[in-house]
């Protein structure tokens, strides 16, 4: 099967984007209700968040969808599908690093098909073909996760979206948003590990090299700050890299709020210079320390970069609505730190 089919098939599959489940948000406010965990509000997970599409009848699927997935890289439109917000950057400049190494145990194939690497993001797109139905039931779904150079990665925001193509085949796509920008460097070794996955039994691992993207990066040090009575909200740094537009801020509030658990995870939107809106989907945060004084925010990789990004951060009140903070509308100057 050739790319442009395989390109053809995906595109006709069903899959609004407001049915993929994208439960970051969830995470982030399940977090903020239990911030004396601090190891979950630290980071905002998605773990098996699950789509299942069902027997599609597009006449793409056959009996030989494993020697298919193995020739086929996926690209693009499975990013698309997935809700990636730099899925039209990622196809348009082929930022993708095809992988397809694999392992495979008794019941189980699962090979590594892409990565991108930016030094702020990580994306891994992964295949897995079983000689059985895989279920996608949480007790079933096993255990997996992925190290950078042998350790742990350190995240801000994490997340793992599986698919059920058909009944033995899932595409499944990890996101990393770093706790610090460029932390490992220009290349790193990226392993996914598996185990007992979607109703099997056994281990699984992928290692591969990966190197940074080619593309260009600035970063720019506005020191832009914002407050009120309670609250200091400054903009330490801002970089524009191939994967995305990430937002480092430095939140300070009134020391009890420490000591009483009522400290504040703000849902920011923003604003670019040409009055265009970053909200939903397009903005998501995350938490890089314990109890909100580091805050990332990312919005999606920008071909031009904009004079000024104006955040607005919102609260909720009582009632469950949401309101802005106008007193602490932070305006991030860019035009004088760019490189000529």
């Amino acid at each position: 099967m050739s790319k442009e089919k395989f390109n053809r098939s995906i595109d006709k599959l069903d899959v609004p984007l407001h049915k993929l489940i994208k439960r970051e948000k969830i995470a982030i406010h399940q977090a903020k209700k239990k911030k004396k965990a601090k190891k979950m509000a630290t980071r905002s997970f998605l773990t098996a968040c699950c789509l299942c599409l069902g027997l599609l009848s597009t006449g793409f699927f056959s009996s030989n969808m494993t020697e298919a997935l193995s020739k086929v890289p996926i690209i693009g439109t499975i990013y698309k599908e997935f809700g990636e917000m730099a899925a039209d950057h990622i196809e348009k400049n082929q930022f993708a690093t095809i992988i397809e190494k694999q392992d495979q145990n008794e019941s189980l194939t699962m090979t590594v098909k892409e990565a991108a690497y930016d030094g702020g993001r990580l994306l891994v797109t992964v295949a897995y073909a079983g000689k059985t139905n895989l279920l996608l039931e949480e007790k079933s779904i096993g255990h997996q996760y992925v190290t950078i150079n042998g350790e742990t990665i350190k995240s801000a925001m994490e997340t793992s979206t599986q698919s059920l193509l058909n009944s033995n085949t899932i595409i499944e796509m990890h996101e990393f948003t770093f706790t610090n920008y460029n932390e490992y460097g220009n290349s790193i070794e990226v392993a996914l590990h598996g185990k007992n996955l979607f109703g099997t039994k056994g281990d699984l691992q992928v290692r591969f090299p990966l190197k940074k993207v080619q593309g260009k990066i600035v970063e720019i040090n506005p020191k832009a700050k914002v407050q009120d009575e309670s609250y200091t909200i400054e903009a330490e740094k801002v970089i524009f890299s191939p994967l995305s537009t990430r937002i480092d801020l430095n939140i300070d509030y009134p020391e009890q709020m420490d000591t009483n658990d009522t400290w504040p995870w703000f849902n920011f939107y923003a604003i670019d210079d040409q009055g265009n809106t970053f909200d939903g989907t397009q903005i998501e945060s995350g938490m890089a320390n314990d109890n909100g004084h580091h805050i990332i925010l990312r919005l999606p990789p920008m071909e031009q970069i904009p004079t000024s990004l104006t955040l607005i951060p919102r609260d909720v009140n009582q009632a469950g609505q949401k309101y802005n903070l106008t007193a602490l509308k932070l305006k991030i100057p860019l035009e004088h730190n760019i490189d000529e």
